[in-house]
């Protein structure tokens, strides 16, 4: 027990109902927990917490990580109607406090939404520091399984005669693969990380692409490579994310160049959004950087701001403490 009175320890199987009650009240019933609990629960490498007053469940939280010795907290939530105080705070130092055992940790990371004021003011407190910053954009595609609201307009695939055309490139082929690497992966888009389903995956420590991903390229009437799009499926989120897009326009100023990169964004984004709704994914999701063209590519092809810009913040517990985890702040 802690010094607030919290009782904090792994969640089991039998706790499922107790966190889906919870999991109901947030994001509007719109929460990915209900997709995650079964493989977090079970995870022998990370641990899912939860913070209890007597026997009722008031908050939860779950330490994972993203690559070997990078951690990720997520999925902190606590009952709008719980009626106590410094639960999130609670659950973070737990995790912390984990986190001082484990071998060979190189980082701690996090993300955060701009508009949530609670949940970055107590992680700042404890010594976090912002380290970036990137605009979600996102749509709901109709005939979504849950029937949830569609919102965005789906992309448009440009006409045969536009002369665009899309292919698939397989991810396991070494020579396309570095390819689309160097070209997606290694420049401002990512800035170091691979984004995806609000994780970090920092590029020094996993793949830039990954054997499942989807990888496609825009290609021109004369066989040349007008774009890409890098994109994923996650199950345990229920997403399909656009991990890196990018135009190949060398002149954005020219008004055939526009047209071009607006035809080759339209047959990339349709492609994509038709192969994940095939398989049965109805919201798509991309975390963009603010490079002149990306987010007004992306708004073009229906994927909308929440409520502002530079709303995904990327935090990390400064580097010299990683030895100091034992008496977090």
């Amino acid at each position: 027990m802690d010094d607030n009175g919290f009782c904090l320890r792994p969640l089991r199987a039998s706790d499922k109902a107790a966190v889906m009650a919870i999991s109901a009240k947030i994001w509007e019933g719109d929460d990915y927990l209900p997709h995650s609990f079964d493989d977090w629960v079970s995870d022998p490498d990370g641990l899912f917490n939860g913070c209890f007053v007597g026997d009722r469940l008031v908050g939860f939280g779950r330490v994972g990580f993203v690559a070997p010795g990078h951690a990720w907290l997520e999925g902190l939530r606590k009952d709008p109607d719980a009626g106590v105080s410094g639960v999130g705070r609670a659950v973070a130092v737990e995790g912390l406090r984990f986190l001082s055992g484990v071998h060979d940790l190189r980082s701690i990371r996090f993300s955060a939404y701009a508009h949530n004021p609670q949940t970055i003011a107590v992680n700042e407190a404890l010594g976090f520091r912002r380290a970036g910053a990137w605009s979600i954009k996102s749509k709901r595609l109709p005939g979504s399984a849950d029937g949830k609201e569609a919102f965005g307009a789906p992309a448009v695939a440009p006409s045969d005669r536009s002369g665009v055309s899309v292919r698939r490139v397989d991810p396991l082929d070494a020579s396309a693969a570095g390819r689309i690497r160097a070209a997606l992966t290694t420049g401002p888009w990512a800035a170091g990380f691979r984004l995806e389903s609000w994780k970090a995956y920092p590029l020094e420590a996993s793949p830039a692409i990954r054997e499942d991903d989807l990888i496609l390229e825009a290609v021109g009437s004369d066989g040349s490579v007008l774009g890409r799009l890098i994109g994923s499926l996650d199950p345990l989120k229920a997403q399909a994310n656009v991990v890196a897009f990018g135009l190949e326009s060398s002149s954005p100023s020219d008004a055939s160049s526009a047209s071009s990169d607006g035809l080759a964004a339209a047959a990339l984004f349709a492609a994509f959004e038709r192969i994940a709704s095939d398989a049965g994914y109805a919201y798509f999701e991309a975390i963009a950087p603010g490079l002149a063209g990306q987010r007004e590519a992306l708004d073009a092809c229906g994927y909308e701001s929440w409520e502002s810009e530079d709303d995904f913040l990327l935090y990390e517990w400064p580097a010299e403490w990683l030895g100091e985890l034992a008496r977090p702040r």
